[in-house]
């Protein structure tokens, strides 16, 4: 057997997979598996549907095995292969495709190795064809920030039903935080745009009642889903026989492929996004500013101040385009006020990897208030940006007001004024001070706090003469985080001019 693990190390499939038999017996060269790269943020499974014996491998007895079943799910190779086609009709590009072509008493692809094979000689097969699939969940995270495993399976017990598989929400855990209950259990979930093509679904669309315990997710999608972390998450569509039949396979494949599309144009990433500097006016400082889940209302303050500067050209952009690749061509990212922590959760590990990365090659990122939070290295949700803890976590709403910053002589230089103190609007910005992590370059104050607010059993002392405003680096790229809100005073909104002067840098290489 051909070995898929050498050939998918370091994200190969596109070179390596670009034959439909990857995997061959070595005797009779009939595939053992069939793997396709795809374009699509969509992988497209089926460990059931194949016939092909495996050289050197007998039968398995079932000893021992709960719920033995050696026997095929008719037609779901040959459905596989059609939904992909009707995908690349509908869409442009293919998805992923792994498809067993052994047959199941062989290998039971979807079961834990310790049940789904008997003989050693087949364990090199077994671990092909998941690590096929790793392979191409990887390569969807590293393109799109996330995507999903739809796995393809038959069953005989209704069979005019599609049975959803997700371990009861386990394996959708990422797009249940994401995109909320609708995205898999409403009317706009795969299974409710199926339903609108005419399949009969259970669990009913819309309902909180169980999957069905037999159908309900098996190995693979518990696997490579998103139950212990990740951003693939993974559905498991048992498919009855009415709609697995010669006669209606075409048709079938067509109304699943549609249901897919509709899903995907709500849910899923597109690689259709173009990088923001195709529309970039000439001589404009690119600005992303983040317009999503934590950002409060103060990203409206922000946005009129951008809007006076003549020089800037401004992108909102969301968790979801960031993760896809919508900081490419960008000067600066902002981070507006809010939540920070809902903000890095909402970027999850791939869009915060994605910012880090840009940052580190060149990019500017500018904090203000929930903003600084998320560039220190606080919390787990944090970009590490800053070399900055945040003093006395535990009243972070110690109120919102009016406070006195004094500027250092390095924040009098870059925000371009001969004034020591301001009266500047704070809404519980962080209290920062250094971290000392060795890893990220120390900050530099621009100012500190003079006066202070201590509601809501704050206690009072803590707040000044903390960071209010730092400057740091992290690789080639400059960082600006502000506590309180510049954009929010009157008469200061030029801070947020001159801090942009000050972290536009060209990127590495650009």
């Amino acid at each position: 057997m051909i070995s898929l693990s050498t050939a998918f190390r370091g994200f190969l499939i596109a070179a390596f997979l670009t034959t439909v038999s990857v995997a061959e017996s070595a005797s009779d060269k009939k595939p053992a598996i069939t793997v396709i790269a795809g374009g699509l943020p969509i992988i497209l499974t089926a460990p059931h549907g194949g016939g092909a014996a495996i050289p050197g491998v007998p039968e398995r007895k079932g000893d021992g095995v709960t719920r033995f079943n050696p026997k095929a799910d008719t037609n779901t190779d040959i459905l596989t292969e059609k939904l992909a086609d009707a995908l690349e009709q509908k869409l442009g590009k293919r998805p992923y495709v792994v498809i067993a072509r052994f047959h199941r008493k062989y290998i039971d692809a979807n079961r834990r190795p310790e049940d789904a094979f008997e003989s050693p000689e087949a364990k090199a097969t077994y671990d092909e064809y998941h690590a096929a699939i790793a392979a191409a969940c990887k390569e969807v995270t590293a393109r799109w920030g996330r995507g999903v495993v739809l796995d393809i399976h038959g069953q005989a017990a209704q069979p005019g039903v599609v049975l959803r598989g997700t371990q009861n929400g386990k394996t959708v855990a990422h797009l249940l935080k994401q995109s909320g209950r609708e995205a898999v259990y409403g009317e706009t979930s795969l299974f409710g745009e199926l339903a609108k093509q005419g399949f009969a679904i259970f669990p009913a669309v819309g309902s909180s009642e169980p999957e069905s315990p037999n159908y309900s997710g098996g190995h693979t999608v518990g696997l490579h889903g998103s139950s212990s972390g990740g951003t693939i998450d993974a559905i498991q569509l048992e498919l009855g026989t009415r709609y697995r039949d010669a006669k209606s396979i075409g048709d079938g494949a067509e109304k699943i492929a549609s249901a897919i599309t509709a899903f995907a144009k709500n849910y899923l990433p597109s690689e259709t996004q173009k990088p923001t500097d195709a529309a970039k006016p000439a001589g404009k400082i690119a600005v992303g500013v983040y317009l999503d889940k934590g950002a409060g209302p103060s990203v409206n303050d922000l946005l009129r101040a951008l809007a006076k500067f003549e020089q800037v050209a401004v992108t909102k952009l969301t968790a979801e385009q960031i993760r896809s690749g919508g900081l490419a061509g960008l000067d600066i990212l902002m981070q507006p006020g809010g939540s920070g922590g809902t903000q890095g959760r909402n970027l999850d590990e791939p869009g915060r990897e994605k910012i880090r990365n840009f940052v580190r090659e060149g990019g500017g990122y500018i904090g203000i208030c929930a903003g600084a939070y998320l560039a220190s290295a606080q919390y787990p949700w944090s970009l590490n940006l800053l070399d900055a803890k945040v003093i006395d976590t535990q009243h972070w709403n110690r109120g919102i007001g009016t406070v006195d910053i004094e500027l250092t002589p390095a924040g009098r230089e870059i925000l371009r004024t001969p004034n020591q103190k301001f009266p500047i609007h704070y809404a519980q910005g962080p209290l920062l001070a250094p971290a000392g992590r060795p890893e990220i370059e120390d900050y530099e104050e621009m100012a500190t706090f003079k006066t202070e607010i201590a509601k809501n059993g704050a206690p009072e002392g803590v707040m000044v003469g903390t960071t209010a405003i730092a400057r740091g680096r992290f690789g080639q790229g400059r960082v600006i985080c502000f506590s309180p809100h510049p954009e929010m005073t009157e008469g200061l909104e030029e801070f947020v001019q001159n801090a942009i002067d000050y972290v536009n840098r060209k990127r590495a290489g650009k």
